[in-house]
């Protein structure tokens, strides 16, 4: 099991160079965590803001005077759904990636009312690359997957549920299997097999079907896992391009984390 970067350190007291260290934490490993965080809305976006713009988009699981933030529950006010992702199972995927063009790279997940009975897991997708043979290196290297947002595949949607209606809009992308990540270098399998409907070995179509099915036990072994049980005041951060990540089914309704996504262009300017 991989052992992410892990403090109980104050965010709010984290300078230029903590920060910068931190994000080369989080795509080493794909994950970091930081528990017993006190953070309020404003708390917590500017801290998000120290690695980069924050998507802030207008949508029903943005509050008004939070754009920046996403519910993450599977509560719901006069029968209506308030945010994102429910109370199922949620399979393995990453965020954003039947998008064309993926900048906000940066997942922050803050526990605002916690289920214990919940498990988020995060599988690193760079450590397998480096663990295989350097022919399977080169054949991965090869291949290029087509990417399209499919229903029933992560989770279920009803018609008519308005996330079905947002994530629907993504219009899907084409991307190389392995690719290198734009601020360390290293290279990484992007992997959110669900979404992959086509796949090329150079220009020849292969079954993208019999890809997946070979490459899934490559990569989701345990040893490149890190598994989370969010305590109130956890807050964890995630690389979209160094891993993946699911969840368990949710047993308590009330539970609500605070997601952000940024990308780390304050970083690396």
């Amino acid at each position: 099991m991989i052992q992410p970067y892990k403090t109980i350190q104050d965010v709010k007291t984290l300078d230029e160079g903590h920060i910068r260290q931190l994000a080369r934490d989080i795509h080493q490993d794909g994950v970091a965590v930081l528990y017993n965080q006190k953070l309020n809305e404003t708390d917590y976006i500017n801290f998000m803001k120290k690695f980069g713009e924050c998507e802030a988009p207008d949508l029903f699981m943005n509050p008004k005077e939070y754009p920046e933030i996403f519910l993450v529950t599977g509560k719901k006010v006069d029968g209506k759904k308030i945010g994102m992702f429910g109370d199922t199972e949620l399979g393995w995927h990453s965020n954003g990636n039947s998008r064309h063009l993926i900048d906000k790279i940066l997942i922050g997940l803050y526990c605002v009312k916690e289920d214990i009975n919940t498990t988020l897991s995060v599988c690193n997708t760079s450590k397998p690359f480096y663990d295989m043979s350097k022919d399977e290196q080169e054949y991965y290297r090869s291949i290029t997957i087509r990417l399209k947002f499919k229903n029933n595949t992560i989770y279920d949607l009803e018609e008519g549920d308005p996330e079905l209606e947002f994530m629907s809009k993504n219009k899907g992308s084409i991307r190389k299997l392995v690719d290198v990540h734009p601020h360390n270098k290293s290279e990484y399998f992007y992997f959110p097999y669900h979404f992959i409907c086509k796949a090329w070995e150079g220009k020849k179509q292969i079954d993208h079907e019999e890809l997946i099915s070979k490459l899934k036990p490559k990569i989701f072994k345990s040893q490149y896992q890190y598994h989370h049980i969010f305590k109130e005041g956890d807050l964890l951060l995630m690389d979209q391009f160094t891993s993946l990540h699911r969840r368990t089914p949710v047993m308590d309704n009330n539970r609500l984390l605070w997601r952000i996504a940024s990308d780390f262009n304050n970083v690396y300017k």
